[in-house]
């Protein structure tokens, strides 16, 4: 026997590569390419994602938190140039931080930033951070709107990653993937962007090429025109996905699971008692003439009130017996904390 299989007793050299191990034999996940695993996949989770932040109160309260932690109140600038390489004095870049930082101020904390004039700046970055973590991506276009007068030109439309999508929905190609058109080094060249949501109710199901808008990323003389902010896991990976994504199955489980206890927790709160009689079927059917239809009529039409420190009357032979229900769940609480632990994890809170 040759010594390189005398001593094998597993059929791979790295435990967690085995085929045969029997908590591992079925445990066999696609390999793909970061689009190819991300990207037929991403309308699911998306709708998802904001389902679970619409409908859960965890979910709303982690996503807030995170705003709160990481956009606050806004962010401000603090302009420090280098004033050494420009040839400079400090005196100069203080005079100059102060001019810029009043101009961005009276741009910032107005509504004439936003290009469809409702929010400040503050309120624009809250937004687009939100977006990138329910959706996994946000959109963001430096427009130059001069006519309407303003003061500064310079505006930003924010566009739900929705609309992000391939022409008349053609399939995804080497140099097309899912609205973003790239070059032969997997840099984006331009963005396909649909005039109008795809969810709107009012539009109808027919998609013409002219419906979407070719945006090249930067201008001729190098401005940026798309601003595409999301986190990259992996080379080569267009698209951005949730936050919620890796906990997403957990946290829909864990809501199964409190919405059945508090159901069972009402209703066993709903019942106080049981009304118990000696009689058997056949007893009550000779009482009320062979019909035992009408013994459960008149009980029906009996009103009982279960109220503090009243007496009440009962059939001859009834008796009362308390009703002593199971539930709440002794276990529940250390259960529900552990899964919202392994959430929190995930959330990185």
């Amino acid at each position: 026997m040759k010594a390189s299989t005398r001593y094998r007793v597993s059929d791979t050299a790295h435990r967690a590569a085995s085929v045969k191990a029997r908590e591992l034999a079925s445990w066999m996940p696609l390999l793909g390419s970061a689009d190819s695993d991300l990207l037929s996949e991403l309308p699911t989770l998306v709708s998802r994602s904001r389902d679970l932040t619409r409908n859960h109160g965890v979910a709303a309260g982690a996503i807030q938190t995170l705003v709160d932690n990481v956009i606050g109140t806004g962010l401000r600038l603090a302009a420090t140039p280098d004033y050494r390489a420009l040839g400079q004095s400090k005196e100069w870049a203080d005079d100059w931080a102060r001019g810029v930082e009043s101009e961005w101020r009276a741009w910032a904390e107005s509504t004439a930033c936003d290009a469809a004039n409702a929010l400040t700046f503050a309120g624009m970055t809250a937004l687009v951070f939100r977006s990138s973590l329910i959706n996994g991506e946000s959109l963001a276009l430096p427009l130059w709107l001069d006519q309407r007068g303003a003061a500064y030109a310079t505006t930003i439309q924010l566009v739900e990653s929705d609309r992000l999508s391939n022409p008349a929905g053609v399939q995804d190609s080497k140099n097309l993937r899912s609205g973003i058109e790239i070059d032969s080094y997997g840099g984006a060249v331009a963005y396909h962007i649909r005039k109008t949501h795809p969810g709107d109710t009012y539009i109808g199901y027919g998609m013409e090429s002219d419906d979407w808008l070719r945006v090249p990323v930067r201008t001729a003389f190098g401005r940026m025109r798309v601003l595409h902010i999301h986190d990259k896991e992996r080379t080569g990976q267009h698209r951005g996905k949730p936050l919620l994504t890796s906990i997403m199955p957990m946290f829909k489980m864990l809501d199964h699971y409190e919405r059945s206890e508090l159901q069972a927790a009402v209703v066993n709160a709903m019942i106080a008692a049981f009304i118990e009689t000696p009689l058997d079927g056949e007893a009550i059917g000779e009482m009320f003439g062979g019909s035992v239809e009408d013994y459960l009529a008149a009980r029906n039409e009996w009103d009982i009130r279960l109220q503090g420190g009243s007496i009440i009357p009962v059939f001859p032979g009834d008796k009362v017996s308390p009703f002593t229900p199971s539930r709440p769940n002794s276990g529940y609480g250390q259960f529900v904390e552990n899964v919202l632990r392994h959430i929190g994890a995930g959330l990185n809170i």
